[in-house]
């Protein structure tokens, strides 16, 4: 849908963000992945982001391109996997460099990797224009403008280093990093003297933490593949390459005096020209704690999106404004939670459509553009169906509607019907889980005597009333008969424990009318009677 005509509303931040930039330019928008590692859904907000701006953008009539670039050229210094089996060999190797994890899934440790977040874009709808390996640019000599003109200015590069980040380099060096010939690393060496065409370097032993140089010195050709721009003056290269007008990032790259500082001085100085425009967005935390799979915290991304849906991964990453942390955790009731609030949006959407809510739901849909579903189930009722023997899901939900479900309906309840499934199973809290007992549970022996008037009561309706909603409704008035009530004369939460101790043994569970409305009438009139006997 289209950008509507200004109001005195303040816009939403990805259409503030398209009214901001100059519309007679053409833009590009770009973000970037190091193949590093399994990568954790956190990993999953920049692209998602990225992508509904880039929608934002082109609803705003903006002639942009997205461009996507996968860092496989940088070094292995994670020292998460230096620890694990095999890898300590590989530390500083370009990760295009160090053996596949699987090498019948692909060539290298990066493509490995890459490709497997990569195959996270079609499910979640994040699909940039262009994809770009840093390893065809660099090796293709297509970068060799770029590093030739930091090199010319090293002397610029030093002193933007120490003045807006405080870091001292000796007056020799250069902001290259060669792949050591001897080697293979890259980041242990240390390079000098550039002479136009080639430069000095030495492999040096203790030049980082994470990785131990072999001692080896050479002069070589920094161009063609030989060697590669730190990570600040290769974003620069990439700014200028693409003509990148627009870049978000993250919160831990765009701190004061950090990275995205130092590059935009950089650019100014050395390309002579200003950094693209770009917001920061926050971390997706667990407990408050950044995700990342490297250090145990988190779930993997490929994971995680084989499990959700693609509309409601993009909605975990949308619905709270990019500046603010999200919260996210897949046990307990998280899920439920995200899935009504999902729904509200759906609902606001079909309201009014210019609504920030109504504006979250449409750039969460995987497919532009696409229909909402009218009729939806909450995702807390279809795990309750799934757990009453004998409720059938697809003909609850169609004598909920009143008619036929569309195939666009359908399909949206497979969807929660599956993922209910897997939440039960791997993150429900105990509450959740319920189970109709074979035989009257224990814990209905503490009954009092007006639950159990309002349990002989309920068992005259079983069979006469067959609709779980007429049955809710009765139920209310039984409760209010024989005295459940509160202090205000509202209906009592014993009312309905008493149901819930007698079927399934806890004091909590499904709505109490779907258990005498749904199951054997001749079981639940027999465990109703056995329930009031009981003393």
């Amino acid at each position: 849908m289209p950008p509507q005509p200004a109001t005195d509303r303040e816009l939403f931040w990805a259409d503030a963000v398209a009214a901001s930039l100059p519309q007679d330019v053409p833009h590009v928008i770009r973000d970037s992945k190091t193949p590093s590692g399994p990568v954790p859904i956190s990993s999953l907000r920049g692209p998602v982001i990225t992508d509904a701006l880039y929608r934002a953008f082109r609803a705003h009539g903006l002639n942009v391109r997205y461009v996507f670039t996968i860092d496989d050229y940088d070094p292995m210094d994670s020292q998460s996997m230096r620890q694990q089996a095999g890898m300590a060999d590989h530390m500083g190797k370009p990760f295009f460099k160090i053996p596949s994890p699987d090498p019948a899934a692909a060539s290298d440790f990066a493509r490995y990797h890459a490709q497997r977040f990569l195959s996270t874009f079609e499910r979640v709808g994040v699909r940039p224009g262009e994809i770009h390996w840093l390893r065809d640019l660099y090796q293709s000599g297509k970068l060799d403008q770029e590093i030739d003109l930091v090199l010319r200015h090293a002397d610029d590069v030093r002193r933007v280093y120490a003045e807006v980040s405080n870091v001292q380099k000796d007056p020799g060096w250069l902001p290259i990093w060669i792949i050591c010939e001897s080697c293979g690393r890259i980041g242990t060496t240390h390079a000098t003297d550039f002479d136009g065409t080639t430069v000095a370097y030495q492999c040096r032993a203790d030049y980082v933490t994470w990785a131990e140089g072999c001692g080896h010195v050479g002069r070589v050709s920094p161009f063609a593949g030989n060697g590669k721009l730190p990570w600040n003056l290769q974003w620069c290269a990439m700014w200028d390459f693409f003509d990148v007008t627009y870049e978000e990032g993250g919160k831990d790259l765009l701190t004061a005096g950090g990275s995205r500082d130092r590059a935009n001085e950089i650019y100014r100085a050395v390309w002579k020209r200003e950094p693209p425009a770009g917001l920061q967005h926050e971390f997706l935390t667990i407990g408050g704690k950044k995700m990342a799979t490297s250090k145990g915290i988190g779930a993997s991304a490929v994971e995680l999106v084989e499990l959700y849906p693609g509309e409601l991964v993009r909605f975990l990453m949308l619905r709270t404004h990019p500046k603010r942390a999200v919260e996210f955790d897949p046990a307990g009731n998280t899920l439920p939670r995200l899935y009504d609030e999902y729904d509200r949006c759906a609902a606001a959407f079909l309201e009014d459509p210019r609504s920030d809510l109504g504006i979250v739901w449409r750039l969460s849909q995987v497919i532009e553009d696409a229909p909402p579903v009218v009729f939806r189930v909450r995702f807390g009722t279809v795990a309750d169906w799934l757990q009453i023997p004998s409720i059938e899901p697809h003909a609850e939900a169609t004598k909920r509607k009143g008619s036929a479900l569309t195939d666009v309906e359908l399909r949206d309840l497979d969807a929660r019907i599956a993922l209910a499934r897997v939440w039960l199973e791997r993150w429900a809290p105990e509450e959740a889980r319920f189970a109709v007992a074979d035989t009257l549970p224990p814990a209905a022996a503490g009954l009092s005597a007006e639950q159990r008037d309002f349990l002989s009561r309920a068992g005259a309706e079983v069979g006469r009333i067959t609709e779980p909603e007429q049955m809710q409704e009765r139920l209310y008035e039984i409760a209010k008969e024989v005295g459940l009530t509160t202090p205000e004369g509202k209906v009592s939460k014993a009312a309905f424990e008493a149901v819930y101790l007698t079927f399934i043994g806890k004091p909590n569970g499904p709505r109490a009318a779907w258990l005498l409305a749904t199951l054997d009438p001749s079981f639940v009139r027999t465990r109703l009677e056995e329930a009031t006997r009981t003393k």
